[in-house]
């Protein structure tokens, strides 16, 4: 045993009793009543998504007939207002909150009644978008609308001027307090004056056993060993405490325990979500995690981790590459299906929220209905982002690992096989358009003599061309026609025929061109017209056999010289009028000599799912062999892009150009455009600015949590309008100082945490009575109460809040205290819900964001699919049958 196996009053823990599975069933029946007790007041986190999701959907399908600004409102139904969409129309309310399937809304936009269809006339919504429609439903409809003009600008820049979170970091001078002897340092002072405030005392300390416990958990996610127990309760001296500190955060375990933290907020995984056809694992999504931990166990200064995460491309980083594995943080978000707009927005609120604590993404469609940020400044960080790619081969971070030559050979193998096949299927490619040069001259024609032109695309599909080649062809006919073209001419000269006289014109033309007196016909076309055609679809035909005789000339040509040795390659026919000719079909910039990077389209169904596995099987090797070079998820610079507003967010309606800037509300009016490429690097510079009052609130806030098991900040991703003032706020902004003059130490900030008295204060405080004084009335003046009275929530920290172990700590406790735990740090992810389990270290495993294993959610692992602020807990059967049933379990 590496350590003993003690569950002390600091973290609870589940056992193995027939009586706590039956506890833990009551619990969550008791939390499921308290959860539907509180269903009318939503969330911050509800009303996000209906900002995010819902009410972008509205405004852009519903409102043009179902609105006060709809011309003829259709069906007395107002969606534009909560009360509108509760009290509905003509059939009903419009949605039950909760129900779903009894949710006319819902019922409506599955098409589930062909007499009830929104959006109508086959603008069905998308699969996507119904889903949200359902979640939002199911989940108790939250709306913060009125029916009245909300979030006037005007009203929330006036709140702004006085909002805490964006008022200057000073840092305040620790107040004076009567137990001077309980002050260990700054932070005891603030924690005490709040506390004597109240005329509530702080708990006594906690026994050494559980103070190691604790910190050990805290930096390592592990249990102590008991010869680190041992060691510590012999040691008398006054810094016993801090060694122990001191030592924790020296382990490689450091940061692998708090990487770990950061990965939650950065919404890290290894897989893309849903894709189709497309290897759906991240290839190197392990080297943003490696990075992570190095960064955490070296100290990097976080000023410097977040510029590395979002501009490491653009650091003059010498031969050490590592950083560049940072800019995981933001390619390794959900791919959805590569829809780069959603890419992009999903970029935006990483960055917003996990780094700046504002819901930037909800200024997606529209102003932000609560905080001050407008549409224009959402799109001023798109146009950053959208001025930015990702490298096709990703950069080598200068390691070779075992079983590389291995890996180079397969792969090789794999990728000759994808480049035989697509070449024989550009070869048909190109095959098949010069053998429908009818086609595509008569597609032309019928779409030049229409007088109201459809949509080319549309046109091009029910003729069953592609359109790309059709607007070749039309682009090369309009400069040869102009160009009187000798090959062409009799072809425009019969296109313009009327054809209800074709054929007694067409005999006069085609006698012209066959005497060819003045010599402007290319002499074998001239002689493909002995027999006048009688319809321009013949005419067609006849040039698409003129150009099939062409190309099977040159195609004996190359055969018969395959026969010879020695033989110079062809270049061109010998014939000049028939290579005049062919250069129709081969010359650059041909209709027909489509580039090999268009021909993809031109692949039917079966080849190009084909291609797409072959592609597949080349991704998977580099996510799954361990022979592959690690390589960073990075990004690069790409072709500058001016932004403009998406009115309503719709890419397709353009609204006006914005700059690339940072957001006004942390920079001011004054502010300037970025100057250097995407504006990347500005920003990242903006982000860690001293000057900006959030970013280092926010990290603060995050440690602060993860310590003392609820924040200064309740909502650690949302500092906006809407969020609770800090419970101790001239405690949160002297930390933030201290944090960013001591170099933005993250080590340097746990000391200054876990070396405080509010840190070591016992969990069992407040049963002592103190005396504050009653609102009563009573004669007999101030009564006895306690902490637990007062103040129940232990907002002002009269004792140390208990913590519940998370999924990582559990399952790597249970390794640790076996003996059984593989150490080994870094590399692929591991299937950890394998049976046998591998015994590496919980942050090791394998992340599938698109199918989360049910052990995941089951102890409340934060959800990948965007940026975690912190976890929720609950307490539910399944966690206990785990522990009495599972065989990670019984092997241990």
């Amino acid at each position: 045993m590496n350590g003993p196996v003690n569950c002390s009053s600091d973290f609870q823990r589940v056992n193995n009793s027939f009586a706590t599975k039956c506890f833990l069933l009551g619990t969550a029946l008791l939390g499921a009543v308290a959860i539907s007790a509180h269903a009318a007041a939503p969330d911050p986190a509800a009303l996000e998504f209906f900002e995010k999701k819902i009410r972008p959907l509205l405004a852009e399908n519903c409102y043009k007939c179902h609105s006060a600004q709809a011309e003829k409102l259709k069906g007395g139904l107002m969606l534009d207002s909560k009360d509108g969409l509760l009290k509905g129309g003509d059939t009903g309310p419009a949605i039950t909150p909760g129900d779903p399937e009894k949710s006319l809304l819902i019922k409506a936009v599955r098409y589930a009644d062909e007499n009830l269809q929104m959006p109508p006339k086959g603008k069905k919504l998308s699969a996507e978008q119904i889903a949200d429609l359902e979640t939002w439903v199911k989940a108790g409809a939250a709306d913060p609308r009125t029916g009245k003009v909300e979030g006037k600008a005007n009203e929330i820049w006036t709140k702004t001027k006085t909002h805490w979170a964006f008022q200057p970091i000073r840092k305040a001078t620790p107040p004076t307090v009567k137990d001077r002897a309980w002050v260990k340092g700054p932070l005891d002072a603030f924690v005490l004056a709040k506390l004597e405030e109240k005329n509530l005392k702080p708990s006594a300390p906690a026994d050494k056993r559980t103070l190691i416990r604790r910190a050990t958990f805290d930096l390592t996610g592990l249990p102590p060993t008991a010869e680190e127990v041992a060691t510590f309760l012999k040691d008398k001296s006054t810094n016993a405490f801090a060694k122990v500190v001191d030592r924790l955060l020296a382990s490689p375990r450091y940061g692998e325990r708090w990487a770990r933290h950061w990965l939650d907020v950065a919404r890290y995984a290894d897989t893309k979500g849903y894709m189709f056809q497309e290897e759906r694992r991240y290839p190197y999504s392990y080297t943003y995690r490696d990075y992570v931990i190095k960064a955490f166990n070296t100290d990097v200064p976080f000023d410097q981790f977040i510029v590395q995460q979002i501009a490491a491309d653009q650091l003059e980083l010498g031969e050490k590459k590592e950083p560049l594995a940072a800019m995981g943080f933001l390619t390794l978000g959900r791919r959805f299906l590569n829809n780069q707009n959603d890419i992009i927005d999903d970029r935006i609120d990483v960055v917003s929220r996990g780094l700046l604590g504002l819901t930037v993404a909800c200024a997606r469609c529209h102003d932000h209905k609560f905080d001050p940020i407008p549409t224009k400044d959402y799109y001023s960080l798109y146009g950053v982002f959208a001025s930015s790619k990702e490298p096709h081969e990703k950069p080598l971070l200068g390691i070779t690992p075992p079983k590389h030559d291995e890996y180079l050979a397969e792969k090789k193998q794999r990728q000759e096989n994808l480049e035989n096949f697509k070449a024989q299927k550009e070869k048909e490619a190109w095959a098949g358009l010069r053998g429908r040069v009818s086609d595509y001259l008569m597609t032309w024609h019928d779409f030049q003599t229409l007088t109201n032109k459809p949509e080319a695309g549309q046109f091009a599909q029910e003729h069953k061309v592609d359109n790309g080649v059709l607007q070749r062809w039309t682009g090369s006919l309009d400069a040869w026609k102009k160009a009187s073209n000798n090959i062409f001419a009799p072809w425009f000269a019969f296109a313009e025929v009327d054809g209800t006289n074709f054929a007694a014109k067409a005999k006069e033309l085609a006698a012209g061109f066959v005497a060819n007196t003045n010599k402007l016909i290319h002499p074998v076309v001239a002689g493909l017209f002995t027999n006048a055609p009688t319809s321009l679809k013949q005419v067609a035909d006849i040039y698409g056999k003129l150009f099939i005789d062409t190309e099977a000339r040159w195609q004996k040509l190359l055969e018969e010289q395959a026969k010879q040795t020695n033989a110079t390659a062809a270049v061109a026919l010998p014939d000049a009028n028939w290579e005049a000719l062919r250069q129709i079909l081969y010359a650059e910039g041909s209709p027909v000599n489509v580039p090999r990077g268009e021909l993809d389209r031109l692949f039917d169904v079966p080849s190009g799912q084909h291609i797409a596995e072959l592609r597949r099987v080349i991704d998977e090797l580099d996510a799954t062999h361990p022979g592959a070079p690690p390589r960073a998820m990075s990004m690069k610079e790409g072709d500058v892009v001016t932004p403009h507003v998406f009115l309503r967010g719709n890419a397709n309606n353009a609204g006006p150009d914005v700059p690339r800037q940072f957001l006004q509300v942390l920079s001011g009016e004054t502010r300037k455009p970025f100057e250097k490429g995407s504006g990347r690097l500005e920003l990242a510079q903006a982000i860690v600015s001293k000057d900006n009052p959030l970013t280092a609130r926010v990290l603060v806030n995050r440690v602060w949590l993860r310590h003392f098991g609820k924040a200064l900040v309740k909502t650690p991703s949302d500092f906006g309008l809407r969020c609770e003032p800090p419970t101790h706020p001239e405690l949160l902004d002297w930390l933030a100082s201290d944090f960013m003059e001591k170099g933005w130490s993250l080590k340097q900030l746990h000391r200054t945490m876990m070396l405080s008295s509010a840190y070591q204060q016992s969990s069992d405080g407040g049963t002592t009575p103190v005396k504050a004084l009653t609102t009563s009335k009573s004669k007999a003046g101030p009564v006895a109460t306690t902490g637990a009275v007062i103040d129940p929530e232990n907002h002002l920290l009269w004792k140390m809040n208990r913590q519940r172990l998370d999924f990582e700590e559990l399952r790597d406790a249970l390794l640790f205290v076996s003996g059984k735990m593989d150490l080994t740090m870094g590399g692929l992810p591991v299937e950890i819900v394998a049976d046998p389990s591998p015994p590496r270290r919980t942050i090791y495993g394998y992340i599938d964001r698109q199918n989360l294993p049910g052990l995941f959610r089951t102890f409340d692992f934060a959800n990948p699919d965007s940026t975690s602020p912190q976890r929720f807990y609950t307490t539910v059967p399944q966690q206990a049958l785990f522990l009495l049933n599972s065989p990670f379990v019984v092997q241990q």
